[in-house]
């Protein structure tokens, strides 16, 4: 009998040490991303307001002569420099530690390539919405959506809901499935897409269990995003959509692969909004639009925003 109290009263201890452990750790990890976030003001208060690029690739950077280098002063290869970490590190002075800790593989974050600290940062930057998604058109730079009004903020003073825009969270690159448990060491990724991108559906929040009640499976994406720009059909297709943010957001089914907003530590996404505040969100939350695109302000229904 006194052998079995002690082990419930380890059992229990167990449970509270754990407990304990992945409370401090989220604690250091909202610390870190909140040092990123201050680091992503200090860019723009460098560059005349202007959002930092979320990505550029190596052609852009020849065009608007981007120069990218080391602590060490050496210039950063263009196709390691065309996403944010490098762009940023001067800003965090080069304190790899506060995007990189989670990768157990090294023991000195020094020592991390740089392929790898420009592709897998813990944190995602909202790139096609802040700074925007720049490529090479001919001879030309493009910025992706740029055409289409009010969708990409250039400047941080474009801005509206500064509370509620997302700068960066959690993310990881994720095969099309389902997402069920948090997985503290995944690999993360240099940006973070919402659940609707442009016309594609990337990701939902689902209740974990029944898909025989989604009424939106992978089979009729097509359908589904259609019928989002189809104002006859477009009530009973927001009505879907609602229903589905409302069955929990006890996991995610990723649809297309893609970077998306992911759960390290507990059943929370890491997030640091446009006036610094931090905060942990679920992915029902995440569904709503307006956490990533300035436009989905005025729209009737935030949690199926799209756009051409």
């Amino acid at each position: 009998m006194v052998i079995g109290i002690i082990a419930i009263l380890v059992s229990l201890t167990s449970v509270a040490l754990s407990q304990a452990g992945g409370n401090a750790r989220q604690a250091r990890a909202l610390s870190n991303l909140k040092q990123v976030g201050t680091a992503w003001i200090q860019y723009a208060n460098q560059n005349d307001d202007r959002a930092m690029l979320g990505y550029a690739d190596p052609g852009v950077q020849s065009y608007f002569k981007m120069r990218t280098k080391d602590r060490a002063g050496q210039a950063v290869a263009a196709a390691d420099a065309a996403y944010y970490p490098h762009r940023l590190l001067p800003f965090l002075g080069y304190d790899r530690s506060l995007m990189y800790d989670y990768i157990s593989e090294y023991e000195d974050v020094t020592s991390i390539p740089n392929d790898v600290i420009a592709l897998n940062p813990a944190w995602g930057y909202n790139a096609y919405y802040l700074g925007g998604w720049w490529e090479m058109q001919g001879s030309q730079p493009t910025m992706r959506y740029g055409a289409t009004a009010g969708v990409v903020c250039r400047s941080l003073s474009q801005i509206e809901r500064t509370t509620e825009m997302i700068v960066f969270c959690a993310s990881s690159y994720t095969e099309p499935g389902l997402i069920k448990a948090p997985d503290e060491l995944r690999l993360g990724s240099s940006w973070v897409c919402p659940h609707i991108l442009g016309t594609e559906l990337i990701w939902r929040s689902t209740d974990g269990g029944n898909f025989g009640n989604v009424q939106v499976s992978s089979a009729t994406v097509g359908q589904y995003i259609a019928s989002l720009f189809s104002s006859p059909n477009r009530a009973n297709a927001a009505a879907s959509h609602v229903q589905q943010v409302q069955g929990g957001g006890a996991a995610m089914e990723v649809v297309i692969a893609q970077s998306v907003p992911t759960r390290r530590i507990k059943n929370f996404v890491q997030t640091v909004r446009a006036d610094m505040s931090t905060a942990l969100q679920g992915f029902g939350d995440l569904m709503d639009q307006r956490k990533f695109i300035n436009a989905a302000n005025r729209s009737s229904d935030p949690y199926s925003f799209g756009h051409n």
